[in-house]
């Protein structure tokens, strides 16, 4: 059956990254056209406007010109004949993140999202889409990658037509064409892809084989892919630096350094390599965990403003506390490297004066203009739903693993209720009284409506492990034990309650944390600190020097405010115990807590 609604997508001048997109509609009434571009893109929660990124728009019928006329920043109406309307946009493709699109001679990303005009009243039926291979002679070798199903004509990995059932599929498959390798593997009998851009120095079988590991490890969490996957694409964007993933309902576009791709013939796990395997767990398990189940506020999707829901830390944080779990329980990850960076992500968390300020409720909900808009006050405002959602469930799975139960096992009872209409809020309490868990309700709710400080410490040793704090050694110091001296005891340093840039002449502040000794010194963000005590403080001086000024008595310090040279008493102290340790103290607890998460449940 012809679609109703086509486009057709072709870039116009590479050098200034433009794409043109031609859309074809027949109208079915006789009131004017209406046609709009998302603000956003389900999974980052922040107004982008994409419609800002439209050069020019005109349309037409084959009687001649029409005249669209814009409502407002992302609408535009046009009154017809009756006839088939054509419209015609270019579009500026120059965003190097996941979440629009991008052009230039060795890689084309794009999201329908940000290219794809809606039209009013049609978005429920198919949707055609063609994409045309540059005619260049650097892209002879191109080809298209995507989740969406080809039509009748179009080659294997081609340029040609697709078919999306409705404008959400449409928007929800984003399209990589370009140089790229290729590897398949199954879950299941359900074919999964994995696309690298570019031309790269790796071990695609190592990578491929990997994430077959990973997939099943997410796979085993939920007992079955979902009954609608038919096929899934791990499409990964290759560039010299940069990094991020965005999950879609059969597939996810990945941004990554291609040093974090593995290297041919080094079997040890490199961090950049870990990083890029624990995004991708991250991502996959998203096709579960917020493409179909998710929020009952996002059904539908509304991507004209603003859509809140108190809950992603449910779905980011949950997600975050499994996505390096599936590392360990598939065999990827030892032990030790694990709990490092389980470690990591407790100092984090516990090192900002956020964790007691703001909410993972209001965290979740003001994700539009705090998370996703972070400033130099972020330290002391804005809580990561991501890391502190992800230690609320680690902190939940401790509590009902003395119970006998487990965070998947409770995942799995929200995918049964509520998969149709999304989980309302308190769906995870309301499980828990069913239970007979009413106190764990309470916490729970605790946890997440109040900036509370989480009860880690209590509640780990219900997985073998205790935890304890020491003092970090400087702003880059989240895990692993304190260094010594040559005398054999810890280095200590005095603490400037700051975050710095540092260089041969100074440091400059990025961050003041509240309460420390640069805030009660009367610093700001952007001061460039010159000396401290009379001697120079910049990048090579810093650690020598905070270990041996004095502690607990004022002392100068110069730096520069802009173009003005100022100075000020600051008192030196010990920086807050923040740098989270944790042992193992029962090896067995902690076999059980990991082989009940690697375990494939019984359904």
């Amino acid at each position: 059956m012809k679609a109703l609604i086509q486009y057709q997508l072709r870039s116009v001048d590479i050098a200034a990254h433009l794409i043109e997109v031609e859309l074809q509609v027949r109208p079915r009434q006789d009131a004017p056209l209406q046609l709009q571009l998302p603000a956003w893109i389900p999974g980052s929660y922040m107004i982008r406007d994409f419609a800002r990124n439209i050069v020019w728009l005109s349309a037409c019928d084959a009687q001649g010109a029409l005249s669209p006329v814009k409502i407002d920043k992302q609408n535009w109406q046009i009154a017809h004949r009756g006839e088939p309307v054509t419209v015609r946009y270019q579009i500026y493709a120059f965003d190097r993140s996941v979440r629009a699109a991008y052009l230039d001679d060795e890689i084309a990303i794009l999201n329908p999202a940000c290219l794809c005009l809606s039209v009013a009243g049609f978005e429920s039926e198919p949707h055609q889409l063609e994409v045309l291979k540059p005619t260049e002679a650097w892209a002879k070798d191109w080809r298209l990658a995507t989740a969406l199903p080809a039509m009748a004509g179009t080659p294997e990995l081609g340029f040609g037509c697709y078919l999306a059932a409705d404008y959400q599929q449409l928007i929800d498959s984003p399209l990589l064409a370009g140089h790229f390798e290729v590897s398949r593997f199954d879950i299941d009998g359900v074919p999964h892809y994995l696309v690298v851009s570019g031309r790269n120095c790796f071990d695609m079988a190592r990578f491929s084989a990997d994430l077959a590991r990973i997939c099943q490890q997410q796979k085993a969490l939920f007992g079955a892919l979902p009954d609608d996957l038919s096929a899934y694409w791990f499409l990964t964007w290759v560039t010299d630096s940069g990094f991020g993933g965005l999950e879609h309902r059969d597939s996810t576009l990945l941004l990554c350094s291609r040093f974090d791709l593995p290297a041919s013939n080094q079997p040890a796990l490199s961090e950049g390599y870990q990083t890029l395997l624990s995004l991708c767990s991250h991502e996959y398990l998203h096709t579960w965990w917020i493409k179909r189940l998710k929020p009952a506020e996002f059904h539908p999707y509304r991507l004209a403003q603003e859509q809140y829901s108190r809950q992603l830390w449910i779905y980011e944080g949950f997600t975050s506390y499994l996505d390096d779990l599936a590392l360990y329980s598939s065999g990827l990850q030892n032990e030790a490297d694990y709990l490092r960076a389980l470690e990591k992500t407790i100092s984090r968390v516990t090192r900002n004066p956020s964790n007691t300020v703001q909410s993972l409720e209001d965290s979740s909900f003001d994700a539009w203009t705090k998370f996703y808009k972070q400033d130099e006050n972020a330290v002391n405002a804005v809580a990561s739903y991501y890391a502190k959602g992800a230690l609320v469930a680690l902190c939940l799975d401790a509590a009902l693993s003395q119970q006998q139960r487990s965070l998947p096992e409770l995942m799995r009872q929200l995918w049964t209720q509520h998969l149709d209409g999304g989980t309302p809020d308190g769906a995870i309490q309301a499980i828990l009284q069913n239970w007979q868990l009413p106190e764990l309700a309470t916490r729970l709710t605790a946890w997440v409506q109040q900036p509370e400080i989480l009860p880690l410490a209590e509640l780990l040793p219900a997985l073998g492990l205790s935890l304890s704090f020491r003092q970090p050694q400087g702003q880059d110091d989240l895990n692993g034990p304190a260094k010594e001296t040559e005398e054999g005891s810890p280095q200590q340093s005095a603490w400037l309650g700051a975050l710095s840039q540092g260089n041969e002449l100074c440091l400059k502040l990025t961050a003041v944390y509240h309460g420390g000794p640069a805030h009660q010194a009367g610093l700001m963000v952007g001061d460039e600190v010159l000396a401290l005590a009379g001697y120079r403080l910049n990048q090579s001086s810093q650690a020598e020097l905070l270990k041996r000024l004095p502690k607990q008595q004022p002392i100068e310090v110069q730096f520069f405010r802009r173009d003005r040279l100022l100075s000020s008493n600051m008192v030196l102290t010990e920086p807050p115990a923040t740098v989270a340790q944790l042992t193992v103290t029962d090896a067995q607890l902690l076999a059980h807590w990991w082989a009940k998460a690697a375990r494939e449940p019984q359904v």
